[in-house]
């Protein structure tokens, strides 16, 4: 195998045939920004379900939406999932998504998905405070993420960096919600308290759980898989009273490529993603929160107040935030 070859079998997480084999009519191919074990089990059913076999990519939100615009004029991946919709809003405007309303969108708020078609909303993530039950006291669980620059936290918090895009909207989102200078006076308060920033999400939540760090700003499934794993820790949906910018609510999205190689099979897969079958998948094996209302929320979205703004809000600051972060710390 020359260098090119293993190099693309180490960056393609196979469900069928490699991602560089030519594509075929029952055929998809699938870049995915989700982890392969929240991914792979959908697109398993799916290619049980109808035969279509599923060649699947697994990376990092931002590197796989940048691949798309580099692969623009010769289109090699049919549908992208994406961690969150803000990127989604990139792609658009670089004209990288094809538009699809799938009928599945019955009943979802008009906020769910791109008015054109050109992004839905799969199933969602809050951003959420996760504490380790023995190393915070009941009396001393932060309600806000803003009290986590109190010296009493000092060097006890984790986040990821913004190589997870779900960080990069949580902080686009204060940018929105409470502008620029409070936002970066507020970062530079939790580099002064020792705020650790790591690699990715999954780091959270096990320093949490193991008592590496008190508290870590995360999603809510990672929550769930702390449970999963018997490490003692809680959760809170932050900043839910008056005044506060409330809990974000990030979208997990799904596109068609514009130009892709198969897009009835593409389509057809946007539409078992949705259906109740594959939201049931992305629930149960996921910790996802759902979007339509026919699907039972393990996490209801009624049961905490979102964070009032757009994915296009995101979208625009995303570029901007990323400047303001740099400028706080390298390590972002």
């Amino acid at each position: 195998m020359n260098a090119r070859c293993l190099l693309l079998a180490l960056l393609a997480v196979l469900v069928g045939a490699p991602v560089d084999a030519a594509p075929a009519a029952d055929e998809l191919v699938l870049y995915s920004g989700r982890k392969e074990m929240v991914v792979k089990p959908v697109a398993e059913a799916f290619q049980k379900k109808t035969g279509i076999q599923v060649r699947l990519k697994i990376g990092k939100t931002s590197g796989l939406a940048n691949e798309l615009i580099q692969e623009k004029a010769r289109p090699r991946a049919d549908v992208f999932i994406a961690t969150e919709a803000g990127v989604m809003e990139i792609l658009a405007k670089n004209g990288v998504l094809g538009a699809y309303i799938s009928p599945e969108t019955k009943g979802m708020e008009s906020g769910f998905f791109d008015r054109e078609g050109l992004w839905t909303g799969i199933s969602s993530r809050a951003r959420v405070i996760l504490y380790n039950k023995n190393l915070v006291a009941e009396k001393d669980i932060p309600r806000s993420v803003f009290q986590l620059a109190d010296p009493r936290w000092k060097e006890k918090v984790a986040i990821a960096g913004t190589r997870e895009r779900t960080t990069l909207s949580w902080v686009s989102s204060l940018v929105a919600v409470k502008g620029t200078e409070f936002t970066r006076s507020y970062l530079a308060k939790l580099h002064e308290n020792g705020l650790k920033v790591l690699p990715d999400n999954a780091d959270v939540w096990q320093g949490v759980g193991r008592g590496e760090f008190a508290v870590g700003l995360t999603n809510s499934p990672n929550y769930f898989l702390a449970r999963k794993a018997d490490y003692p820790v809680g959760v809170v949906y932050p900043d839910q009273d008056d005044g506060g910018p409330g809990t974000l609510l990030n979208l997990n999205a799904i596109a068609l490529v514009k130009g892709a190689a198969n897009p009835a099979a593409a389509r057809r897969f946007i539409d078992f993603v949705l259906s109740a079958e594959g939201q049931r998948i992305l629930v149960d094996g996921a910790y996802e929160i759902p979007l339509k209302p026919d699907i039972i929320d393990p996490v209801p979205l009624t049961g905490f107040r979102r964070t009032p703004v757009t994915e296009e809000q995101l979208a625009d600051l995303a570029e901007a935030t990323l400047k303001l972060l740099a400028g706080v710390g390298p390590e972002w």
